[in-house]
């Protein structure tokens, strides 16, 4: 509607063009995981056939700096951002960036909490196998993508999406803090989000815990659930002042 004021017309145009994304992203990736081998084929050079390992399973730098240390400072900074947002409601700034954001910083702080519990409750839910759990790789169970029937007899795998891949991913929201008056600041911002958390989910598949399109449709799921709560929390209402785009 021409005559809406720019406040609604915004958010409407803007959460349509990611329902859009999202679902055409959906699609892709279902029609490109289901009609080839891709994830195997990915997986098949990190994985030791001769003693019947993933050598990054075990190695220092994957399993301890990245798979433990990382995440430890990925929580400390989801840590950081609810004790900003707490003091953002008791003291109540007048003026500065946080007086000007505080709705939005709110919206962080809840990806920080919703994007893992989503991603929890889907791979609890899920029947899907680890790499290290399928026959290809000295495991037990045939390779199924989304799509595919779940072997009958066999246990559930609970490996999909990767979880690990929340530790990072729910920075996405950070993409947002800043949008619509600093779009490139939010570009950028949100592209380095999506790289970090790409990064885990791939040193995640070098340690086979994960295929590729586990990481791939844990971060379609993240970007869906920061949207969602950007949606709920009413973020999109906040000015966040002027600046240039």
């Amino acid at each position: 509607m021409s005559g809406a004021p720019a406040a609604t017309r915004l958010p409407r145009r803007f959460y349509l063009g990611q329902a859009l994304l999202l679902a055409v992203s959906a699609l892709a990736l279902s029609i490109v995981f289901h009609v080839t081998r891709l994830d195997l084929q990915l997986a098949t050079p990190y994985y030791d056939p001769i003693n019947h390992t993933f050598p990054w399973r075990y190695a220092w730098i994957s399993k301890y700096f990245v798979h433990r240390y990382l995440k430890y400072v990925l929580l400390m900074v989801g840590a950081s951002v609810w004790i900003v947002a707490l003091w953002t409601r008791w003291r109540r700034p007048q003026s500065g960036f946080l007086a000007s954001h505080r709705r939005r910083w709110w919206f962080v702080a809840w990806c920080f909490v919703a994007v893992p519990i989503v991603i929890g409750i889907l791979r609890r839910l899920s029947p899907m196998h680890c790499p290290w759990e399928i026959s290809d790789f000295g495991g037990y169970a045939p390779y199924v993508d989304l799509w595919s029937a779940a072997p009958a007899g066999i246990r559930a795998g609970h490996c999909f999406p990767a979880a690990f891949v929340a530790s990072g991913s729910w920075l996405l929201g950070f993409a947002l803090l800043w949008y619509p008056e600093h779009k490139w600041r939010s570009a950028v911002v949100g592209l380095a989000a999506l790289a970090l958390a790409f990064g885990l989910g791939w040193v995640q598949q070098m340690r086979g815990a994960h295929f590729l399109s586990h990481t791939l449709w844990s971060l379609w799921v993240s970007w869906a659930v920061v949207l969602l709560v950007h949606r709920a929390s009413g973020a999109w209402r906040e000015t966040g002042g002027p600046g240039p785009g």
